[in-house]
Parts: C-alpha cells; sequence; structure tokens
C-alpha cells in the first residue's frame, strides 16, 4: 500500500517538476539586456566620434533617433566600428545637445558592448554593436 502511495505521488510530482524546471527566464540574445560579449576598460582609452543619428533616407529604419559613436580601428584604418548607445541619460547635456545638430563631437569612451539585434549587412570592415557606457568625456 504504502509503495503505490509513492508510486502514485511520484507519478504527480514529476510532470510537476519537469515543467517548472522548463519555466527559466531566457536570456536575452541580443540588445541592451543581453549578455557582454565583451567590455572596452576604461584604461584602453579608446577615441571616437559622436553623432546623433536621424533619418535622411525614408528607407533607412536602422537605429535612427539614437546617438552612435563611431571609433576606428588603429590596427586597421579601414574598419569602423559603430557602438549605438543603450545609456542615453548617461550622457552629458554637452552630448546630449548634438540630437539637435548634426555636428560630431570628439570623445573617449570605455563601456560593456551587446550584441545588436537588427543586423546590418555592411562591408567587412564595418561593424554594429550596442554599447552600455561606463565612461565618457568629451575632448
Amino acid at each position: 500500500m504504502t509503495q503505490q502511495i509513492l508510486k502514485i505521488a511520484l507519478m504527480l510530482l514529476l510532470p510537476v517538476l519537469l515543467v517548472a524546471g522548463c519555466e527559466k527566464e531566457e536570456q536575452q540574445l541580443c540588445g541592451c539586456e543581453s549578455e557582454t560579449i565583451y567590455t572596452i576598460p576604461k584604461d584602453a582609452c579608446l577615441y571616437g566620434q559622436m553623432t546623433y543619428k536621424v533619418q535622411l533616407d525614408p528607407n533607412d529604419n536602422f537605429y535612427n533617433k539614437k546617438f552612435w559613436i563611431s571609433y576606428i580601428d588603429n590596427n586597421c584604418k579601414t574598419c569602423i566600428h559603430t557602438f549605438i548607445v543603450c545609456n542615453e541619460s548617461y550622457l552629458p547635456n554637452g552630448l546630449l545637445m548634438l540630437a539637435n545638430s548634426k555636428e560630431s563631437k570628439a570623445i573617449r569612451f570605455s563601456g560593456y558592448i551587446k550584441e545588436i539585434c537588427n543586423q546590418k549587412f555592411d562591408v567587412a570592415d564595418k561593424t554594429y554593436e550596442r554599447i552600455i557606457l561606463t565612461s565618457i568625456e568629451m575632448l
């Protein structure tokens, strides 16, 4: 009798445990909330240009109305890395003003790099990623 109760309890409990184990929160694979794919430390002293991207072409829907950082790799003068800022509230007022102009500003920056969700297929020397800034300084 005790073994039958134990078997019934196991038969009822086992599916519950299996289903509960499958309800893990899914990790985002891309975007600002995703895992960091690499880090640019502050002591790397990377210099770049910050701009605010607006839509000029009606067919261009690639991360408009966002702050972008362009960085040219010292080891590859044709390699342009573009980082689209996740934490815009971190930007100082001097950079926020770029949203109302067509200018760019020289900066030094560091941060956590994330995979971009809307992949853009471009020439091999250009990359697009998201960044959570950990430091930024206007030059």
